[in-house]
């Protein structure tokens, strides 16, 4: 019911009472606060899902071209040399990012530090992994991946450069800077440099210099946009506490990225480059989507929970409206996407690329889980519980290692079940954590996935059965697919409008996104329709 102009200023309370009432008026405080925090952190969601949409777009299309005008072999050898540079990448930063972001009272030497700290340990990484290089060869058994590795070493600077002012505008929620960043090199780096390269005949060095060129391009923009101080600083006491909170953060990144790097390395070292770059197309064509959506959330909700890190309440429901509304977009979106795999891989890769579609049908069923425990990884982080979080990476590597050991007979296959296993079991143990932290029942963690559980078989059963019956008559792949969209989405809308499973989710959208402080004609259709949709009584 509407609330009149009138009722709302009564709902205020008065100055005087404000100030002979000091609960009144701390109350009012905390509600303005909470408030503020909660408008600025639905303003970075909105550009970080619009940088996360554009990227993903962009990303597709380049990798749509990029895929016809390289080989494999191209690939595989800068999935190599990225494996080999992402174990300095941690220890570049040492967590300083994640510190900037995460301490609670932040001082001017305190970020002159974190710059200091940023551009020299990335200049000696640098240095370590340029007259390293030779060393991968140990790794993968090929010589090609060398110079590869050199070049792609100078990303560090970059990284090192920019991380300081992204941390920077992070803390501040400032998405919307960010996103222009992202966008403005990204466009300008990858499609623009990296594609003018291939189509000049520079093979696998396009791909060096358009992740070069972004890098540099993001470096310069970030600095734009954040105009921190340049000056380096050296005494220890401001390093002191970022260091502890950043080393911690840096063991957990280096483990999580031997976790989830196991499988490039095992298939590089054990099947060579082609079947690397096989998997690696497959891989990423799922990852990337699943990681912007995922990515684009926690990155806004990390600054966000560590301004709230004490108020376990309200950590716990935005824990719970978090998996409700991400699992009901990532899990229909990935188990569709594995069901039209064979039309996917044909469409953005090329019919070159046969023997990714069954890697792309396994990967698209787990990976979505994966993306899930990042939502429980963050609050442990944003909260200081990283011991729980280095216990469950040491779990999963070793897990993740028996897998290959026993599935190794079965080659990519074997390698592709053994990470889907493990990406199942990793996300079970945060959910076992999580639960007991923030106090949640199994009831109330199976009513926040069943709509996406209950979505996306739907989905996956619709586009399997069409996929059989119309692949028969219609031998267009576009036809076919544009087809699987357009039923899958009225099923999913179906579902959505009559499903007794959707209820929580009509509720949350409701509540959340459309009728929160919203000012609606309550005359027009499309409101009729809405109201309709989430069943809302107009009143």
């Amino acid at each position: 019911m509407k609330m009149s102009q009138s009722d709302q200023v009564n709902k205020i309370p008065a100055t005087s009472q404000l100030l002979t009432d000091p609960n009144v008026a701390n109350e009012e405080v905390s509600n303005l606060k909470n408030s503020n925090l909660t408008a600025r952190t639905f303003n970075g969601l909105k550009w970080s899902y619009l940088d996360t949409g554009i990227n993903a777009v962009l990303q597709i299309g380049y990798t749509a071209v990029m895929a016809r005008l390289l080989s494999p072999a191209d690939f595989g050898l800068v999935a190599m040399a990225n494996v080999v540079l992402r174990f300095g990448s941690y220890f570049a930063q040492m967590g300083m990012g994640s510190a900037l972001v995460q301490k609670k009272d932040l001082s001017e030497k305190e970020i002159r530090a974190g710059f200091t700290s940023n551009v020299f340990l990335s200049v000696l990484m640098f240095a370590i992994f340029w007259f390293g290089a030779p060393l991968s060869t140990y790794i993968f058994n090929n010589q090609a991946v060398v110079p590869i590795v050199r070049w792609l070493a100078l990303s560090f600077i970059f990284t090192g450069i920019s991380t300081t002012a992204i941390s920077l505008l992070r803390r501040e929620l400032n998405f919307r800077s960010i996103a222009i960043i992202h966008i403005i090199s990204f466009i300008l780096g990858y499609a623009g440099i990296g594609i003018v390269m291939a189509l000049n005949g520079f093979g696998v060095y396009s791909l060096v210099g358009a992740a070069l060129s972004q890098g540099t391009i993001l470096a310069v923009l970030a600095y734009l946009f954040s105009r921190h101080n340049l000056l380096f600083v050296f005494k220890w006491k401001y390093y002191k506490q970022l260091y502890s909170f950043g080393a911690r953060v840096s063991i957990i990144s280096f483990m999580e990225f031997i976790s989830s790097n196991l499988d490039t390395m095992a298939i590089g070292r054990f099947l060579g480059d082609i079947a690397l770059g096989f998997y690696n197309r497959a891989f990423m064509l799922i990852n990337l989507p699943m990681y912007y959506l995922v990515n684009s959330l926690s990155r806004v909700l990390m600054p966000s929970y560590s301004r709230i890190q004490d108020d376990i309440t309200r950590l716990r429901k935005t824990y719970l409206s978090s998996i409700l509304l991400v699992s009901s977009i990532i899990i229909p979106l990935s188990w569709g996407l594995s069901a039209a795999s064979n039309e996917v891989i044909n469409l953005v890769l090329g019919r070159n690329w046969g023997p990714s579609i069954p890697i792309l049908q396994i990967l698209a069923l787990t990976i979505p889980f994966y993306f899930l425990s990042h939502l429980a990884a963050i609050i442990l982080e944003a909260t200081a519980k990283l011991s729980v979080k280095i216990f469950i990476q040491i779990i999963s590597i070793i897990l993740l290692i028996f897998l290959f050991v026993f599935l190794f007979e079965y080659g990519i296959i074997g390698f592709t079940i053994a990470v889907g296993i493990s990406k199942l079991i990793e996300f079970f143990l945060y959910l076992m954590v999580i639960k007991s932290f923030l106090e949640i029942n199994f009831k109330e963690i199976i009513s926040n996935y069943s709509p996406g559980i209950l979505i996306g078989t739907f989905v996956f059963l619709t586009i399997y059965i069409l996929r059989y019956f119309l692949s028969s008559y219609i031998s267009s792949n576009s036809l076919i697919f544009l087809i699987e969209i357009f039923l899958s989405g009225i099923i999913i809308l179906a579902l959505f409008v009559f499903s007794g499973f959707c209820y929580n989710l009509r509720k949350e959208l409701r509540e959340r996104f459309l009728f929160s402080g919203s000012r609606i004609n309550e005359n027009s259709f499309f409101t009729s329709l809405l109201l309709y949709i989430f069943h809302e009584n107009p009143k």
